[in-house]
C-alpha cells in the first residue's frame, strides 16, 4: 500500500465494521489456537489488530512502510521494526506465534516467504495467516492494494503445505458481509469500474447498519470458536512447522 492508503485506514480503523469485525475474529482464533507466548504481526500495517492483542502476550510488529509504523506509534503502540519481508530481522525460534494477515497475496513468492516466517517459530509455535477470498471477486479493491491473487481454500492449504507447514485449520470468515461483497463486485465489475481510477471498499455506512455488522461480526467470532465457516471474503490457515521427515 502507499501512504494514502494507510492514511486512509487511519481515519477509519477505530470504528469501521470491516476493521472491527476483523480485530473480532483473529482474536477469538488466536485465542483459541495460540493463546499465549511472544507474537509476531509481519507486514503489521497501522497495527490494529496487533494492539488488540497486545493486551495480556508480548507483541511486535514489523512492516516495511514507515507510514504504517507511524500511525502504529500515534495510536501508542511502538513495539516496531521497519524492515522488509524479504529480510527478516529476528533469530530463529523467537516466536511462539506468527500473524501474516493480508500479506502473501502481495508477493511474487508467497511460499519462500511462509517459509522464512516459519523459521520464526518456536517448535511449537503456530502461523496464522490470512489472505482474500475467492479469483472471482477480484476488483478494483484487489488493484488499490496491488494485490497479486485471491486464494480459496483448497489454494491456501496447497500454499501453506508447499511451504513445508502443516494445516491444523483452514476455516473462510468474513461471513455476514459475503452476499453483499460478493454483489457488490460483481455489478461493480459489469458496470465497468475496472476502467475507472483505482478505488476501494471502504466506505463508511450509517451508523445503525455499521453497528448490526459489527454486531453480526460478534456472532461470527463465537461461530470461530466452534465450527469451520463454509465461505467467506477471506479464508484464514493456521499451522504448523512439520515435524523433522514428515511428509506434506
Amino acid at each position: 500500500m502507499n501512504d494514502a492508503e494507510f492514511e486512509l485506514l487511519d481515519r477509519i480503523e477505530d470504528d469501521h465494521w470491516w476493521f472491527v469485525g476483523k480485530r473480532l475474529l483473529l482474536r477469538a482464533l488466536a485465542d483459541r489456537h495460540a493463546p499465549s507466548g511472544r507474537l509476531l504481526d509481519l507486514g503489521c500495517g497501522t497495527g490494529g489488530v496487533l494492539r488488540n492483542l497486545s493486551g495480556n502476550r508480548p507483541c511486535l510488529g514489523a512492516d516495511r512502510s514507515r507510514a504504517g509504523l507511524l500511525v502504529c506509534r500515534k495510536k501508542g503502540f511502538d513495539r516496531l521494526v521497519c524492515a522488509d519481508l524479504s529480510r527478516i530481522p529476528f533469530a530463529p525460534g523467537s516466536f511462539d506465534t506468527v500473524m501474516a494477515l493480508d500479506v502473501i497475496e502481495h508477493l511474487d513468492d508467497e511460499v519462500g516467504f511462509l517459509r522464512a516466517a516459519s523459521e520464526l517459530c518456536s517448535p511449537d509455535g503456530v502461523l496464522i495467516i490470512a489472505v482474500p477470498a475467492f479469483q472471482w471477486m477480484w476488483s478494483q479493491h484487489d488493484e488499490t492494494f496491488q494485490h497479486r491473487r485471491r486464494y480459496n481454500a483448497r489454494q491456501l492449504r496447497s500454499t501453506l503445505e508447499g511451504a513445508g507447514l502443516e494445516v491444523e485449520r483452514l476455516t473462510y470468515t468474513n461471513l455476514f458481509p459475503f452476499p453483499l461483497v460478493a454483489l457488490w463486485r460483481l455489478v461493480s465489475h459489469r458496470l465497468g469500474a475496472g476502467r475507472l481510477a483505482p478505488k476501494h471498499d471502504f466506505f463508511r455506512l450509517p451508523g445503525p447498519l455499521n453497528r448490526l455488522l459489527i454486531g453480526l461480526y460478534a456472532l461470527e467470532a463465537w461461530l470461530l470458536g466452534h465450527f469451520d465457516l463454509p465461505f467467506g471474503v477471506s479464508v484464514v490457515g493456521i499451522a504448523r512447522r512439520a515435524a523433522p521427515g514428515a511428509s506434506t
